[in-house]
């Protein structure tokens, strides 16, 4: 198998993170279309990366079921939990990342993109806030991290939080989860772990590449 990978995408990320976790013999390769062009839309109708190609030379695209895939096809090591319960509360994570905490980030990604793309800053800063204080609340209401897993919902959303703090500080609030004990806790758990530490590395590396040839 093969992953259309991009190394700063937060959802090719949690793929990555999720296949070397589980030592899965899945090769990283770039689009085999140029992206964003009439051709990569043919190929590949719904337009998104991260894709796995499977042996058989299907594309399955959508980063939440590559990845729940993944874990039916290779159950071991396991990265969701055997209790339902605790099943539901990483597809909440997961959940929260993708309807929540990502799109409050989007309208900065554009800021980035389009110098006027008419964003309040500092009022979506404020939106992003809001949904982080969400996930402190949720956090303090389910299991500590410390006495469980680690598991897919927190690779979901380990990468769009790295985001979440970058972006924060780059538009002036360098400690946007400040006070939030919760969040702060999960972030310095989830980082101890390789894969995860080494997929937030790549984005770093390739989003700083980004910045440095971006349109100003």
């Amino acid at each position: 198998m093969k992953l259309v990978n991009i190394d700063h995408s937060p959802y090719a990320a949690r793929v990555r993170i999720q296949v070397r976790k589980k030592n899965l013999p899945v090769e990283m390769i770039e689009s085999p279309v140029p992206r964003k062009t009439p051709a990569f839309f043919q190929a590949f109708p719904l337009g998104k990366i991260p894709l796995l190609q499977l042996d058989g030379g299907e594309y399955l695209p959508e980063s939440i079921a590559i990845m729940e895939y993944l874990e039916d096809c290779f159950p071991a090591p396991a990265l969701r939990p055997d209790s339902p319960l605790q099943r539901a509360h990483m597809r909440v994570l997961s959940g929260f990342t993708d309807t929540h905490l990502g799109p409050a980030l989007s309208p900065l990604f554009r800021v980035l993109l389009l110098a006027d793309a008419g964003v309040d800053k500092v009022a979506q800063l404020g939106a992003v806030r809001a949904e982080l204080e969400k996930l402190d609340h949720w956090l303090a209401a389910t299991t500590s991290p410390a006495e469980r897993s680690l598991h897919l919902g927190d690779l979901v959303l380990a990468p769009t939080f790295w985001y979440a703090l970058t972006l924060a500080s780059l538009f002036g609030n360098g400690n946007i989860h400040s006070g939030l004990q919760q969040v702060q806790n999960w972030w310095t758990w989830v980082n101890n772990d390789t894969e995860v530490e080494r997929a937030v590395g790549e984005m770093d590396s390739a989003f700083r590449a980004f910045m440095d040839t971006r349109p100003q």
